[in-house]
């Protein structure tokens, strides 16, 4: 779904209707059941993190079957579990895990407005 974000031939408009689908989708489950403001910020922070490493990864790392690269990957993915399991309730995962994968989605897609301003070479 990422991939989607920064893939410069999917049109702006696309990309702003799956923003306001995973906003919606973010919406409706906090209005379920709300995360804590500062669990909401680690999950945003998560987004932020997953964007440095995706930079790193493309910018500094050449070999992509090589260590950093690795870790680059897998930095991201243990902070969101590390998070999802730590917001678990009475062994409720689903709802706040969803919740939080929508947060940090939604920093990446708010702090990434460069993945926008690609021209669309699709003809």
């Amino acid at each position: 779904m990422l991939e989607y974000w920064f893939n410069p031939q999917i049109s702006v408009l696309k990309k702003f209707l799956i923003f306001i689908v995973i906003a919606a989708v973010t919406a409706g489950l906090y209005w379920m059941e709300p995360l804590p403001l500062d669990s909401i910020l680690m999950f945003a922070g998560t987004g932020i993190i997953f964007l440095i490493c995706r930079y790193c990864k493309i910018h500094f790392v050449k070999n992509p079957t090589g260590l950093a690269y690795r870790l680059l990957i897998w930095i991201p993915i243990a902070l969101l579990l590390a998070l999802i399991f730590m917001n678990m309730k009475g062994g409720e995962i689903l709802l706040s895990g969803a919740q939080g994968i929508g947060f940090m989605a939604l920093s990446i897609c708010l702090f990434s407005p460069l993945s926008l301003m690609h021209k669309n070479t699709h003809a």
